[in-house]
């Protein structure tokens, strides 16, 4: 049997394969975060194709880190009801899954359009987003934004599901606190690397509090930041969060990026050969120097025997996907029935699509060719 499909525990999550689906955006809640049966059947159909370890699209603690219109939300007990079916019917069938929260910062494009009160680490010059200068964060907005993560967490235990994971990646408010780009402050929250993973601290510190002891707090970890010019949050400093975190309780890192330019994220795409895929293992492989907790991978996987030597190495436990799950959902059954075919993505970045004037996520290339 290939080391992918072997079981992993961690505490009380039982993931029954090495598969990870990272998490990405669904575009199908409404303007508030609430979800429907749309996505209740999306994220069942992952958990009836037996993806070990299912991680939703992310969802805002608060209004104020909305970064798209039709994001998940989880910053009122009233959307519990909602994620509450969702976790049922992925239990139904035998699947595993855990939510994503996040607050979006000065990426909060929906705050910046409808007027809310948008916010950044740094009011950095010439800052704008769609027009508009953020404000930057008191202490007491910080104080705020470390407690709305931690009654998310609260909501997402009492909604069923198997774990939370923060997003810490992706040039959003961690990164953004992280990074030496984009945090300038002078204060408690800012300069050295203790001062600027202060509120990553703080935050999983509020999520572990606001749930049992036992439940499972992950976290997406942008371990460093992929940019040509400037300071930069190095690899070396990512190992070090990864570590200290692990000390507050985070059972599992899925390494990632953090604040990324257009160079990165076109050498990125286009994912045609063996050579081209992990390319986030040099970066794990630093983090697995510092810590010794469970580890996901993630970047560009696409074909089993990169993905064999990426677990069997002790790097990675686990391999997340993401865009290769939008276009083969039955990706993990087909591999485990004998088809060992490389996933058919491409990494063409053809899976987010305008359809009626409203942002869809499927594979355009397969809709081309339906």
């Amino acid at each position: 049997m290939s080391v992918l499909f072997e079981p992993l525990t961690m505490g009380k999550l039982h993931m029954k394969n090495r598969f990870v689906r990272s998490a990405t955006y669904f575009a199908l809640a409404d303007m508030d975060g609430f979800t429907g049966e749309e996505s209740v059947q999306l994220i069942r159909r992952l958990a009836e194709n037996d993806v070990g370890l299912i991680v939703t699209g992310y969802a805002y603690v608060l209004k104020s880190g909305q970064h798209f219109p039709d994001m998940n939300g989880i910053q009122t007990d009233a959307h519990i009801p909602g994620y509450r079916k969702m976790t049922q019917a992925v239990h139904e069938v035998g699947g595993t899954v855990v939510m994503q929260i996040v607050h979006c910062g000065s990426a909060s494009q929906t705050v910046a359009q409808t007027g809310g009160d948008l916010m950044a680490v740094s009011a950095l010059e010439g800052m704008s987003v769609h027009g508009r200068a953020p404000r930057e964060m008191t202490d007491e907005d910080i104080e705020g934004i470390i407690e709305a993560f931690g009654a998310a967490g609260r909501r997402v235990q009492e909604a069923g599901f198997d774990g939370v994971q923060i997003h810490g990646a992706h040039g959003y408010l961690v990164s953004q606190f992280l990074s030496p780009i984009s945090n300038k402050r002078t204060d408690r929250w800012g300069g050295s690397l203790e001062n600027r993973m202060r509120f990553v601290m703080e935050v999983a510190r509020a999520v572990k509090k606001n749930v049992d002891d036992d439940f499972p707090v992950m976290i997406k970890l942008g371990c460093r930041d992929h940019v040509q010019e400037g300071p930069a949050l190095t690899i070396a400093e990512g190992a070090r969060v990864a570590a200290a975190l692990e000390k507050e309780g985070i059972c599992m890192v899925e390494i990632s990026h953090g604040t990324i330019d257009a160079a990165a994220r076109k050498k990125w795409l286009g994912i045609t050969t063996p050579e081209k895929e992990a390319y986030f293992l040099p970066d794990a492989a630093v983090v697995r120097e510092a810590t010794g907790l469970p580890l996901a991978l993630v970047g560009g996987m696409r074909s089993l025997p990169v993905m064999e030597r990426v677990v069997s190495s002790g790097i990675a436990d686990c391999v997340s996907l993401c865009r290769p799950f939008i276009r083969e959902p039955g990706l993990v059954r087909r591999w485990n029935g004998g088809d060992r075919r490389p996933a058919e993505c491409i990494t063409c970045s053809g899976c987010f699509n305008m359809e009626d004037g409203k942002v869809r996520i499927f594979c355009s290339q397969l809709k081309e060719r339906d």
